[in-house]
């Protein structure tokens, strides 16, 4: 059987079988110049962005730097993110083309290799390890039903891979952390950020004194009623189910947590509630607790409390705003009227005199009237 010509001689393709959208294909595995590859010029993910530069630039065929340049600054195709991640690990998963050389699948990882190449120099090493790329070819006689088959596999069916969930990932950070680690150890180990494994040991910071909390039997002639008496499983498991909310606390009131007792117990009583459904509501948990009004609203059982709680702190937010802004503007407005000349007084038209002196008696009237009546 015949071999796609675009391959390279440097290592004898071989022809498999693979299943694509539950059809066994035959393909050849090869290696093959990137130069040789063209992108998909009509590649559906980009197809918004596509035709808003077709309507600049006229119905005509976008160039393969045109397209570049358009997965380059749309934010959902995260090419620079998947550019950095082949630089440090290579290309992962091959190509897929058809017998022609028309790229069936893996245009993304295409373009962020072509991508990679422009950023590093002609004298780096590594750059032989992305100008030349393993590839799956479909056989000679595939038919366009079998391309599609491709394109259907690769693009439409689901993955079965499931990340971890979020409280794993931390707890095997705070393992490496407790083991000696440092946190540039760590952030090369796992590839996070140390920001973000910093954060990461702050809220586990959190999660260690609730299931402590949790685990702690329930005391009457405690203050605060003592603790939850659960397991630790039990608390480990409301911990892990709640990690994110772990996270927004450790985001918006991590000092508070750490120096206000009585508020930490009564916000890992939330939390075993299910006081919050979403993240701005835990996020002024604190603040609500501080506000007389939000903080009766929010320690009712009602499932929407907090929600009520939110919606009290943004409407007095927004009559502080209002007010200092009036009061803003009388500044402004005095201040103005001090800086102003006897001549410029006399310059202005009787009407603003009219409409001043209205002003002002109405002012006097208003400032008399509250004041009588808080006397």
């Amino acid at each position: 059987m015949k071999a796609p010509s675009f391959f390279i001689d440097k290592k004898e393709p071989i022809i498999k079988q693979r299943l694509y959208n539950g059809r066994k294909l035959a393909v050849w595995e090869g290696k093959v110049k990137i130069t040789a590859i063209k992108g998909w010029v009509e590649n559906p993910r980009i197809e918004l962005a596509r035709k808003t530069l077709t309507r600049k630039v006229g119905d005509r065929q976008l160039t393969q730097e045109e397209i570049a340049d358009l997965m380059k600054n749309d934010p959902e195709v995260k090419l620079m993110d998947l550019r950095d991640d082949i630089i440090k690990n290579g290309l992962r998963e091959p190509l897929t083309m058809s017998f022609h050389g028309k790229l069936l699948d893996g245009n993304r990882r295409f373009f962020a290799i072509k991508y990679a190449l422009e950023t590093m120099p002609i004298t780096d090493p590594n750059r032989q390890d992305l100008e030349i790329v393993d590839a799956y070819v479909l056989t000679q006689d595939a038919t366009e039903k079998d391309e599609q088959n491709v394109l259907v596999e690769e693009n439409f069916s689901a993955s079965f891979k499931i990340e971890w969930p979020d409280y794993i990932k931390a707890m095997m950070v705070v393992d490496a952390f407790e083991n000696g680690l440092t946190l540039e150890d760590i952030s090369v180990k796992f590839n996070w950020r140390k920001n973000k494994v910093k954060e990461t040991l702050k809220i586990n910071e959190i999660i260690s004194e609730f299931i402590m909390y949790a685990t702690s039997m329930p005391d009457p002639n405690d203050e605060s009623g003592g603790g939850l008496g659960l397991s630790e499983q039990e608390a480990e498991n409301v911990a892990a189910k709640n990690y994110q909310y772990f996270n927004e606390a450790q985001k918006s009131f991590f000092e508070q947590i750490k120096t206000d007792f009585d508020f930490k117990i009564q916000f890992f009583k939330w939390i075993y509630e299910g006081k919050f459904s979403s993240f701005p509501e835990v996020r002024i948990a604190y603040k609500a607790w501080k506000n007389p009004e939000a903080k009766s609203v929010l320690m009712q059982p009602d499932p929407t409390a907090a929600k009520s709680a939110k919606a009290i702190l943004e409407y007095n937010t927004r009559i502080v705003h209002s007010t200092d802004e009036a009061a803003g503007r009388i500044d402004s407005f005095v201040k103005f009227l001090n800086e102003m000349t006897s001549a410029e007084m006399n310059l202005l038209p009787n009407r603003s005199k009219e409409n001043l002196e209205m002003a002002l008696e109405i002012v006097i009237k208003m400032s008399r009237a509250v004041t009588e009546k808080t006397a």
